[in-house]
């Protein structure tokens, strides 16, 4: 039997798998719990908050991000997966599809939860500067580079959730995978520069485009700009490429 190589038809067959696994509610889900933090943290916002609203919440966002997104990730991976894994259809699957067609069309997926969630985040900033009325002007800049730097981290860590998801029968261990990554993400800022920079999950937090000072004495905080790290955001885009096609190899090798 010929295997399909038509992606549109394939699309297809994976939205109609999925049409009720109800995947579109965990990023919902995660965007309620961020907006009750947003509204909970900013209830008390003084003058001097208002005036830099927008990059108190660019600078906050990377680290929640670091928190949250690693088990959103996990979970979102293995509710795409778990199906043909649970099922044991993969061999079934394989007699009408390639595997990696398979593997691209099940990652696409994912990237459309993920850019659901984000675009969920960058419109709740907008709406705590209409609740909350930021003085501040919106800084375009570094909301975008924000948006593009969690889009490229997610899909990276999203990558790594699902060859883990694909590759094991038992779907404990990639969820636990997401729990590990989110306590390396927020504890990695703590790591010496040279051990952070080896934890995908710690770049949420380490391409922020906001910087903080704080003065102890006056305990007043202000928030600026930093310059954006052109030549490591590439290498690290060019070390995702790497580890999505050394998950699909691994998968492509794996015996059904």
């Amino acid at each position: 039997m010929k295997k399909s190589g038509n992606f549109s038809r394939q699309y297809r067959a994976e939205k109609q798998k999925l049409r009720r696994r109800f995947v579109w509610l965990c990023p919902l889900a995660f965007l309620g719990i961020l907006f009750l933090w947003l509204t909970w943290s900013l209830r008390t916002s003084d003058a001097r908050t208002l005036a830099q609203g927008y990059t108190t919440l660019f600078y906050q966002l990377p680290l929640v991000n670091s928190i949250m997104m690693p088990i959103l990730l996990a979970v979102i991976a293995s509710r795409l997966c778990d199906m043909e894994i649970k099922g044991h259809t993969l061999k079934l699957l394989y007699t009408l599809q390639k595997r990696n067609s398979f593997y691209h069309c099940k990652f696409f997926f994912g990237v459309r939860y993920l850019i659901l969630y984000l675009t969920g985040e960058f419109l709740l900033v907008l709406l705590m500067g209409k609740l909350f009325s930021f003085t501040e002007p919106f800084p375009v800049q570094e909301g975008l580079l924000y948006v593009l730097t969690s889009l490229v981290t997610g899909m990276i860590v999203l990558s790594i959730q699902q060859t883990a998801s694909l590759l094991s029968d038992n779907q404990i261990f990639p969820l636990a995978l997401g729990l590990a990554g989110s306590f390396l993400g927020l504890f990695s800022m703590f790591f010496p520069k040279a051990v952070s920079l080896l934890v995908v999950w710690s770049y949420f937090a380490m391409f922020t485009p906001i910087g903080m000072n704080w003065d102890p004495q006056t305990r007043i905080i202000e928030y600026y700009a930093i310059p954006f790290p052109t030549l490591h955001f590439l290498l690290f885009c060019l070390m995702g490429i790497l580890l999505y096609f050394a998950g699909k190899y691994l998968f492509s090798r794996k015996e059904v």
